[in-house]
């Protein structure tokens, strides 16, 4: 048990009807003194004024409240009892021992009398979950009527929902902090701090990255991502997990993030026009990106938006805007030009032809079947390029669904254990780790901070570095010149090999000779 659990409080997705259609809320429910249930009704408002904020954001101010909640049942009347006798202010009070559980645990010789087993959080993840409070208590606050600011009760423990809301707000309106070193250092304090529990551990000071070690790539693609026992199946394009191989060349030799490849639709990629052979992977903004329409009824064409051709043809909404199926892929944010584009700059010129081999026998081999039998089936069409390959009942995936990021990961983590590696964020063998080699590795070329901040689509980069914004052709000029300059040193750089050279030759023959699907 890595943090507190609940104890008088759940938390669950919930549909809200004022919102769209694959939109939910994270609820809170909490359990009064009489064992009756409420929801906290603030906290779904709270979620629907930022509606595009993650499900991580929901999940954590529901647990941060949910905990003070039940810090509050169990520990809340001592606490303000023993303030109210000596004089001091019940709030700071219990704001005070609320935060001191969390990071000291309540736990002592083995046992809790008040039942809340609370393990020792990381001051990390304490000032997490206390800033979330925080700034749920200051929305609150200013969405609240502007009445003049009364005192509640000496015993102030809250024991519904209506109660627990005016506490937090009253607490803001006072400016009581739970750990006021959050307030960042910049701005003047105007009032002293409630708690001092120091820094955390390493101050501020930028983690190590950990990327993926660049000898194992090749492993990675062609023994991690094999098909059981399909090593020698006639046709090559089965032998693989083609859509794998993909993601990684997109995410190690293309900078991508891991859920980016996954709004990928099927007429992203086509072939370099100036480069035949090689592909171009355009990634387009999942919402706003425009399309060429051609109206079913008039016939005539129009220019919409991404998400206006998901609802007309599919039903469907873009991915990042459903927060909690399958269906759902994270969108960060990229630099994108006027068009809501941008385009992937590829590490090795191989990659990109073995990536453009790869998507034309992916199209006809592996999604052009499995979208007949979901067809047949009776499920939708969609524009996806990266689909799931079989209907589970443990998941409840449909084949033919879009590939989900766990779906991914969780094929990732196997494919890196079946090379003999261990499967960790610290190691840097996670999908984020490719895309932390594909940075590295432009830093081990020499390449100045605006090729690297296009390569990795960032929107910002540091104070320091010049604002210039290279051209496609001068990033790609500028990435072929490190390669030669680098010839001969010694210098890891991930290079298609020997091994896919040989696979590469083997699928472009198959694929040109009008191989057949079987």
């Amino acid at each position: 048990m890595k943090e507190p659990q609940p104890l008088h409080h759940v938390t669950s997705a919930i549909n809200v009807e004022t919102m769209p259609n694959g939109w939910s809320a994270r609820g809170l429910f909490l359990r009064k003194a009489d064992g009756s249930v409420e929801i906290f009704a603030p906290l779904v408002d709270y979620m629907m004024a930022f509606p595009t904020n993650s499900t991580t954001w929901q999940d954590t101010v529901s647990r941060g409240l949910g905990l003070f909640w039940d810090f509050c049942q169990t520990r809340g009347q001592p606490i303000a009892d023993d303030a109210l006798e000596r004089g001091l202010n019940v709030q700071r009070r219990l704001y005070r021992a609320f935060a001191m559980s969390l990071l000291s645990g309540t736990i002592e010789a083995g046992d809790d009398p008040d039942g809340l087993f609370w393990p020792r959080t990381p001051l990390s993840r304490a000032k997490i979950l206390v800033y979330a409070i925080e700034r749920f208590s200051d929305w609150a606050h200013a969405e609240g009527p502007d009445n003049p600011l009364r005192a509640l009760p000496a015993r102030c423990v809250p024991t519904d929902a209506l109660s627990f809301s005016e506490h937090l707000v009253w607490a803001r309106r006072r400016q009581v902090s739970m750990l006021s070193h959050l307030t960042p250092t910049n701005v003047k304090r105007t009032t002293p701090r409630l708690i001092d529990l120091g820094r955390t551990t390493g101050g501020q000071s930028a983690e190590e990255a950990k990327f993926f070690p660049p000898d194992q790539l090749e492993p990675l693609l062609w023994i991690g991502h094999q098909r059981p026992g399909q090593l020698h199946a006639t046709n090559p394009y089965l032998r693989y997990n083609i859509r794998d191989q993909m993601m990684v060349l997109l995410d190690a030799y293309g900078g991508f993030r891991r859920s980016e490849g996954l709004h990928l639709w099927i007429q992203d990629i086509v072939e370099e026009p100036e480069r035949p052979g090689h592909a171009l992977v355009v990634i387009n903004h999942p919402a706003e990106a425009k399309v060429r329409y051609s109206d079913p009824l008039s016939g005539s064409e129009c220019s919409l938006s991404r998400a206006e051709i998901l609802e007309r043809r599919y039903s469907l909404r873009p991915r990042h805007e459903v927060l909690r199926d399958r269906y759902h892929a994270g969108w960060k944010g990229m630099d994108l030009n006027k068009d809501n584009q941008a385009f992937v700059y590829w590490l090795d010129d191989n990659a990109a032809t073995l990536f453009w081999v790869l998507y034309l026998g992916y199209l006809r081999f592996i999604r052009g079947p499995i979208m007949e039998k979901r067809r047949s089936l009776g499920g939708r069409d969609h524009p996806f390029l990266f689909v799931t390959e079989r209907t589970s009942q443990a998941n409840g995936a449909i084949i033919g669904d879009p590939y989900s990021p766990k779906g991914y990961e969780r094929n990732h983590a196997a494919a890196v254990r079946r090379i003999g590696l261990e499967h960790t964020k610290a190691r840097g063998t996670t999908t984020h780790g490719l895309r932390h080699l594909y940075g590295q590795t432009l830093s081990n070329l020499g390449v100045p901070p605006s090729v690297i901040k296009k390569g990795l689509h960032h929107r910002h980069y540091l104070s320091h570095v010049p604002y210039v914004v290279p051209t496609k052709a001068q990033i790609n000029a500028q990435l072929e010149a490190a390669r030669r300059r680098m010839m001969g040193e010694v210098v890891q750089i991930p290079t298609i090999g020997h091994e896919s050279s040989g696979a590469l030759l083997a699928l472009r023959e198959f694929i040109t000779s009008g191989g057949s699907r079987v």
